[in-house]
């Protein structure tokens, strides 16, 4: 019997445990920590939208993992009825590049609306279906489905850790230590800071949130030109953006939001909120190279990350397989 650690809460840390518990995975103890005063997870600072976003397979390794990964995902939906995840469509459309955009999306066609809201102009305009995550309620599922592991969970951050002969010295902010057979990073942007030198770099994103506001009875997402409005029918929030910058901070953009927000008032003939009523919401995501997740193994530690803008399409399935490699 060996005791697991695993560095991060997010959708990554608990889609590890949740798939350990699937797998009836036998350890001792598995420790999971999470610190949102030094590391605030980006998977509540996201939009959240699982899609296909007209990937299709024989052009790339990322893109056949993409559909791959919102295979497996889709049926997770279907097998588990996960609380937080709701079908929905997600409308796509473009006024600039049509060429390109037509060739990702041949289905598409000209609208003039999209779900309840109308445009002031015509819009080349795709379908398909997706689903949307209310982050706090599915994380909360994932954990809950996980009980019966031996879990412990630690409000705490690892600064540091040493390699025995026999075990792994995890050193955390509090002045604990812990000792543990192995360990899996998964602390998106944060994976930097724990010694691995092919991690992926930080990505600063933001959006708007509005709350009270009513769109109709079905939830939504709709892209233009990488723009979007996400709309959560079940608690009447709407969010704005969003904005991908390489920065490591969390200081909102609020220039950058309010161009977003401008064009997308530019082109819907209905009324957004006023932009003032919005609040900032940021997080910072991982990008690692080429947009490829990455699993790296030394030892008794695993590095688990760079899911960027696809941790809800690919946290489940990438972390099934790590999961089956475990002892």
């Amino acid at each position: 019997m060996t005791t697991l650690a695993i560095i991060g809460g997010g959708i990554a840390g608990r889609s590890l445990i949740y798939a350990l518990a699937k797998k009836k995975k036998a350890y001792s103890k598995i420790l999971v920590f999470e610190s949102e005063d030094f590391a605030p997870k980006c998977s509540t600072r996201s939009t959240a939208i699982a899609a296909g976003r007209g990937v299709s397979t024989g052009h790339s390794d990322l893109g056949d993992l993409l559909i791959k990964g919102f295979e497996f995902f889709s049926k997770h939906v279907h097998d588990e009825k996960p609380i937080g995840i709701f079908p929905i469509t997600q409308y796509t459309g473009a006024t600039t590049k049509l060429d390109q955009f037509k060739l990702r999306y041949e289905k598409g066609s000209v609208s003039h609306h999209f779900g309840p809201l109308t445009f002031n102009q015509e819009i080349y305009l795709a379908e398909e279906s997706a689903f949307l995550i209310d982050t706090n309620l599915y994380l909360a599922w994932l954990k809950e489905k996980s009980q019966a592991l031996p879990l412990e969970w630690r409000e705490e951050f690892v600064i540091n850790y040493e390699l025995g002969d026999e075990s792994v010295t995890l050193f955390t902010n509090l002045h604990q230590s812990y000792q543990c057979d192995q360990i899996i990073f998964c602390g998106g942007a944060y994976n930097r800071f724990w010694g691995h030198p092919k991690t992926g770099r930080p990505i600063h994103g933001s959006y708007l949130e509005f709350h009270q506001i009513y769109f109709g009875t079905n939830s939504f997402s709709f892209t233009l030109d990488g723009d979007n409005i996400v709309y959560h029918a079940h608690s009447n929030k709407l969010l704005i953006g969003s904005t991908t910058e390489d920065l490591i901070h969390h200081l909102p953009n609020r220039p950058s939001l309010q161009e977003i927000y401008s064009r997308l008032q530019t082109v819907l003939s209905d009324k957004l909120p006023e932009f003032e009523t919005g609040t900032i919401i940021t997080g910072l995501r991982e990008k690692a190279s080429k947009r490829s997740p990455y699993h790296h193994v030394e030892g008794p530690i695993h590095w688990f990350g760079g899911l960027y803008k696809n941790a809800f399409n690919l946290s489940l399935h990438l972390a099934t397989g790590i999961v089956d490699k475990l002892p």
